[in-house]
């Protein structure tokens, strides 16, 4: 842990997030078995995340102008208590499809204004020379919470049953609101200055004009886009490539995204204890660009070749994945000045968020004409030509301070 206030932020997160994974995990059930229908369990998940997506491109200004640790707190309090809600109508036998849908869409609002407000924390807490390490502690937190989620969530719906579940993920946020209470965070230098000046839709307006009108942050945020797009795409590639070299599609495939999560996860580990520190750049575009040779030489092997080398493959693609996250994430925090920092990494999430269901529909209708090796192949020279072009357009730099975005005619 890097000091008391990331490691209270890091632990409140554990707890909520695998509270969370237990949320889903019986939700996604109880929809199934009690509706049979497979397209309202897609409209659950949906109702988890398009409310987040939109209100991305908007809530990062309220971030920015009022008190993030108030909005953190608040959020996680909210959330609990909409869950504990939920869960007194689930004992009561009040629950119904819409119910669920409302409850879904009230959490994703709440999502929108929290995640952005985490990343845009972390510097005010964590030194300069210590982001990449706290990066890496936070998507360690997240890929493990993904995995020992996903693994107990089923083990828990069996041995306490939904209703207990719903329980223990409203106490989660709970919890974590109770760790994130305790943490200080320095003010934003320039604040106050942007609250007394403008009103908040003029917040959106100048965040916009401060995410164009730097070459850089553009490169970065096309990245982000390019990044989370190929991983909605080995989504979808991943069980027609199991299905395809097995017999036995189902367990291949659980191992492919197996390979994968562990090299999230090691990855995570190395990158916190080996920091790449002053390397972000190089880290960046390097990982984006061997993600597109793993696509490259993955599609041109035979599927008749051995299972192994492809869940090799997967978990070098993992690693990369997780370091060219790690890296775009540091840049940004280390180049945006922090008053600027919700709008943003609001921005980013959306961005993230609305590149992966894209990828997820192109490349589903894209495998039912072409072969997934001739796609990766494809996919692989175009990740390779993308990152060296953005590689020559980003120049890393300090992207500028408040009072001078402040100074300028007309903001």
């Amino acid at each position: 842990m890097i000091n008391r206030n990331f490691s209270l932020l890091l632990t409140g997160q554990l707890v909520s997030q695998i509270g969370d994974k237990f949320h889903m995990i019986a939700l996604s059930f109880y929809v199934l078995k009690t509706t049979g229908s497979s397209t309202r369990m897609g409209a659950v998940l949906a109702a988890s995340l398009i409310p987040s997506l939109v209100l991305g491109f908007f809530s990062g200004a309220f971030i920015d102008r009022y008190n993030r640790k108030a909005i953190i707190v608040g959020t996680d309090l909210i959330r609990g208590v909409i869950i504990g809600i939920f869960a007194l109508l689930f004992y009561f036998e009040a629950m119904n499809f819409y119910v669920i849908l409302l409850m879904q869409v009230l959490l994703s609002v709440n999502a929108a204004f929290f995640d952005p407000a985490v990343p845009a924390i972390i510097p005010r807490i964590v030194e300069e020379k210590d982001l990449a390490a706290a990066n890496s502690g936070h998507q360690f937190v997240s890929g493990f919470s993904t995995i020992a989620g996903a693994f107990l969530g089923g083990i828990m719906v069996s041995a306490f049953g939904y209703f207990w579940v719903f329980v223990m993920n409203a106490a989660s946020f709970i919890f974590s609101a109770g760790f994130e209470c305790f943490i200080q965070i320095p003010p934003v230098p320039g604040k106050e200055k942007i609250e007394k000046q403008q009103r908040l839709w003029e917040d959106m307006r100048q965040g916009y004009r401060y995410i164009l009108s730097r070459q850089e942050l553009v490169v970065l945020l096309f990245m982000v886009l390019v990044i989370h797009f190929f991983v909605g795409s080995i989504e979808v590639i991943l069980p027609v490539m199991a299905d395809t070299v097995s017999l036995e599609g189902a367990r291949t495939l659980g191992f492919f995204q197996t390979a994968f999560g562990l090299g999230t996860l090691i990855m995570a580990v190395f990158l916190s204890i080996r920091t790449i520190s002053g390397r972000e750049k190089a880290s960046l575009f390097s990982s984006v660009f061997i993600i597109g040779l793993l696509f490259l030489g993955t599609g041109m092997v035979n599927p008749g070749e051995m299972i192994s080398f492809y869940l090799f493959m997967i978990f070098l693609f993992g690693c990369c994945i997780i370091c060219a996250g790690i890296s775009f994430r540091t840049l940004l925090q280390k180049g945006v000045d922090n008053a600027f920092a919700g709008r943003v990494f609001a921005v980013a999430g959306s961005i993230g968020n609305a590149a992966i269901p894209s990828a997820m529909i192109i490349y589903g209708v894209l495998l039912e004409r072409y072969s997934f090796q001739g796609l990766l192949m494809v996919s692989g020279l175009v990740l390779m030509l993308l990152s060296m072009v953005s590689f020559v357009l980003y120049k890393e730099k300090k992207f500028g301070r408040t009072e001078k975005i402040l100074s300028k005619p007309g903001t």
